[in-house]
């Protein structure tokens, strides 16, 4: 199981002893330098990967930790003959337009009021669990100590259950085996109810966190789904046939073994027509359900279920903008010349924003946030770089102190799927206020307590909550060139996510803010513990006393934060630090404290801001290279302004608060974008100003198919797709799920289309008119495209004008943001792709044959 290594606080560091028992101190502190120098060193071992044995002298403190393996399950599901999700499309509530208005003289179809008032509006997404699935496998759960259960999918052997895991070692074991059974493996009853107590407050707290478009009726799954392969779980009849209800999202539990130290993994397994997913599989190892894997076991559910959300790299290639067009770039890969390696960095705007204000990086060099490339397939390109985010919840490695960082929401955010509560992230300590060159210089250039080498055995940690010491360790390999901060190729950090950087990492006994820690503050030297202690660089020493150490030392002394200064207490004294840091003494002590910098402990700005641009951009923008880039709504040299933007183009009215409120028949910020008719966001068009683009190559699970194949799978426009049996219509890939499209898209539009309380009228035009809408909500579900799927796809004019006349509807068949202009060919269109009455078509064939017969 993976440890993080802790060491108690060596005596020698900061203790005061009277002078007559210095000696003995003295020759303790040789003696133990001796033992931590040959613990150091971990012989090379060439026949085996880079290890390294523990550094620490004394007892450790262990501190579990969760490793991911969600990139490995992907793998596995990536094999032949496997699928890594369905696509199920979905109905949302977007889709609620009914009456037409006019628009120069055309009549399209108008947002209803009530929705025209919630338009963008997103609600908190309904995560539904499903238990059914937990103890109930005979071949992967584990019921009985002794039992042998898969792992993967175990290839036929000649000998009955062979290979064997080697399952309980400290590694996550990758591989198709068979796994023995523990007691601790049972889900027995206790560990089910402290699942269910886990998984229900990971999902309120995603109700909190997030809010999204929520679909229409039920959620809507496939019966051939992608969840239930490799020994997933299959989905309830019920769910196929009816949907599951109140749902945005399906999270399918198991309670299944895993290896090392991985508690829990968790991948999406269906996805809906943006992409989105809508159903998961989150498997939880039982032997990690315990009152003492309590809060680790919370850290690591958030942590899996936002890879089911979106933060994976397969699901990269589906998240979309703001008018749901597909993103062309997520992620963008660089040789970085300073860090001498190959780098992934997420690009994407709300991303970069969060992380520019968390860093202070206002700097042009500054283009996007790193992905981890260490780690292994497990781990690699699917996490935060952890060497810059450190304890955030979605690096490699998740333990008790992991946080949710607003630069994760973001990413979230920017899938377009999702509206994030920022409130609901933590303060992430790691890098706050570094500046550019933290991100993106190699660590040994780093600064202060981000930084430690061999002759800085102890200090303080980053964000001086308590005293450390510098974890420095050989391996049985030289490290990659680019991790060689020493003359020895083979020493480094403890981390390889964290690419083998050295940095101070807390005594098992040093905070300074817990005041149940086993060490008691020493009052010799002055020092306190408490939520207002913080590690200090510190000599002093009570009068009478001398220190343990001929160094300089570290203490736990209170500070606080009054009129703009930072000040500091040592015995009840306070005192006030420079505002640059610096020492200060205090009576009844020798020697000095050394105050951080004012901006290290008080400002909640950041420091590259201050100073730089006037007024530090009023808080409204960027401070990029000495000028403010203002934020939407924002103008002015110090960004103190506010405005609607673009005077909302003309479409709209100006609030004070500097939001527009846009006229029927255009949304946006600005109230530039012109918004489409009703078909466009039925069925996953992109309204782009007021055209509907449609791409049938950007539609997940979709493709450009000959319309014969597709006949066998259609009921309700089977008939229609067959007067073009020689074209081509964008559908759904999996066959098996056309049936469901029907339901989900093509009776929503025929039932909006088919006039209601006209039956005379009906039985008169002999169903010409339901015949007319069927066909076109057909084409408009199933749009006709080219052989590569990739022309811009509307309803050809005729349909529709067919469906006019023959229900004397009045749609405007020329506006581009659903019809072309070209003919169909199919008998009821003139040369000039007019339409004629369903009547005047009858009495002209009635006409013709009475001209025959002369």
């Amino acid at each position: 199981m993976e440890v993080k290594p802790s060491l108690p606080r060596a005596v020698s560091s900061g203790a005061a002893f009277p002078v007559s028992v210095l000696l003995a101190v003295i020759a303790l502190e040789i003696a133990l330098f001796f033992v931590s120098f040959g613990a150091t060193c971990a012989k090379p071992q060439d026949s085996k990967p880079l290890l390294w044995q523990n550094t620490e002298v004394g007892k450790k403190n262990v501190y579990l930790t969760h490793s991911c393996i969600h990139d490995e399950i992907l793998h596995q599901r990536r094999r032949p003959g496997r699928k890594e999700y369905s696509v199920t499309p979905q109905v949302y509530h977007g889709s609620s337009l009914s009456r037409p208005h006019h628009r120069g003289g055309r009549t399209l179809l108008e947002l209803s009021p009530a929705f025209r008032l919630q338009i963008d509006a997103k609600q908190p997404i309904r995560i539904f669990l499903n238990y059914d699935a937990v103890g109930h496998s005979s071949d992967r759960d584990c019921q009985n100590v002794g039992d042998l259960v898969k792992l993967g999918e175990p290839p036929a052997t000649l000998i009955p259950r062979t290979p064997v895991c080697n399952a309980h070692g400290d590694q996550p074991v990758f591989a198709d085996c068979w796994y023995e059974c523990t007691l601790e493996d049972i889900s027995g009853e206790d560990k089910k109810q402290r699942l269910r107590k886990a998984l229900g407050q990971t999902a309120e707290w995603f109700k909190r966190a997030l809010a999204i478009e929520p679909v229409k009726g039920n959620l809507r799954l496939s019966g051939y789904s992608a969840c239930g392969q490799d020994g997933g779980v299959q989905l309830p009849h019920e769910y196929v046939e009816d949907g599951v209800a109140d749902a945005d999202l399906v999270l399918l539990v198991t309670a299944r073994p895993t290896t090392g130290n991985t508690l829990a993994w968790a991948v999406a397994c269906e996805r809906d027509q943006w992409g989105r997913a809508i159903a998961g599989h989150v498997n939880v190892a039982p032997r990690h359900l315990t009152a003492e894997a309590e809060a680790l076991l919370s850290a690591t559910l958030i942590h899996e279920v936002i890879h089911v959300l979106g933060f994976d790299p397969h699901a990269f290639a589906h998240f979309r903008d703001e008018r749901k067009r597909r993103r062309s770039q997520v992620t963008m890969q660089v040789m970085d010349e300073k860090l001498g390696r190959m780098v992934t960095r997420v690009i994407l705007p709300r991303v970069v924003m969060h992380a520019r204000y968390h860093y202070g990086a206002y700097s042009e060099n500054f283009t996007g946030l790193e992905l981890e490339d260490g780690g292994g397939r497990g781990t690699s390109g699917s996490h935060w770089e952890k060497r810059l985010l450190m304890n955030e919840i979605m690096t490699g490695s998740v333990d008790t102190k992991s946080v949710v960082s607003k630069m994760t929401l973001a990413l979230l955010e920017d899938s377009g799927w999702y509206q994030a509560n920022y409130s609901m992230a933590d303060h992430l300590d790691w890098g706050w206020n570094q500046g550019t060159e933290f991100v993106t210089s190699p660590c040994n250039h780093w600064k202060g307590a981000y930084h430690c080498n061999t002759t800085q055995l102890s200090g303080c940690t980053y964000n001086r909550e308590a005293e450390g010491y510098c974890p420095i360790v050989s391996y049985n390999g030289d490290l990659p060139q680019w991790a060689r901060y020493f003359p020895q190729a083979n020493k480094g950090g403890q981390s390889s996510l964290a690419d083998y950087c050295t940095y101070f990492v807390a005594y098992s006994d040093g905070s300074c803010t817990d005041t149940k820690s086993a060490r008691t503050p020493d009052r010799m030297l002055g020092e306190a513990r408490g939520i207002n202690s913080r590690c200090m660089a510190s000599s002093l020493v009570r009068t009478g006393f001398i220190r343990g150490s001929m160094t300089q030392g570290n203490g736990c002394y209170q500070h606080r934060c009054r009129n703009n200064t930072l000040e500091v207490a040592v015995d009840g004294i306070w005192k006030v630090c420079p505002e640059a840091g610096g020492p200060v003494q205090f009576p009844g002590f020798h020697g000095e404290l050394i105050c951080p910098a004012y901006q290290e402990l008080c400002s909640s700005v950041p420091m590259s801001v201050i100073g730089q641009c006037p007024g530090s951009c009023s808080f409204n923008g960027d401070c990029i290279d000495g000028k403010c880039r203002c934020f939407l709504s924002f103008h002015g040299n110090d960004c103190s302004k506010r405005s609607c933007p673009g005077n909302c183009s003309r479409h709209g009215i100006c609030h004070p608060n500097g939001i527009c409120e846009c006229q029927i028949g255009w949304t946006g910020v600005d109230c530039s974008t012109a918004i489409c008719d009703e078909q466009c966001s039925l069925h996953g068009g992109v309204c782009d100003n007021g055209v509907c683009e449609f791409r049938c190559s950007d539609y997940a699970g979709y493709a450009c198919q000959n319309s014969s194949s597709l006949l066998a799978s259609l009921s309700i426009c089977g008939d229609v797709l067959a007067q073009d049996v020689f074209g081509q219509h964008c559908a759904p890939s999996e066959p098996s799920i056309l049936q469901q499209l029907e339901a989900a898209v093509v009776m929503p539009n025929y039932n909006r289309l088919v006039p209601g309380g006209r039956t005379l009228f009906s039985i008169l035009d002999n169903g010409y008119c339901a015949a007319a809408a069927k066909r076109l909500a057909c084409w408009i579900s199933m749009q006709r495209c080219d052989k590569d799927g990739d022309n811009r796809l509307r309803v050809c004019h005729c349909a529709c004008r067919s469906y006019n006349a023959a229900c004397g509807a009045g749609l405007d068949c020329s506006d581009q943001t659903l019809f072309s202009s070209e003919e169909e060919g199919e008998g009821q269109c003139t040369g000039y792709g007019e339409m004629r009455p369903w009547w005047l078509r009858r009495f002209g064939n009635l006409y013709s044959q009475y001209e025959r017969k002369l």
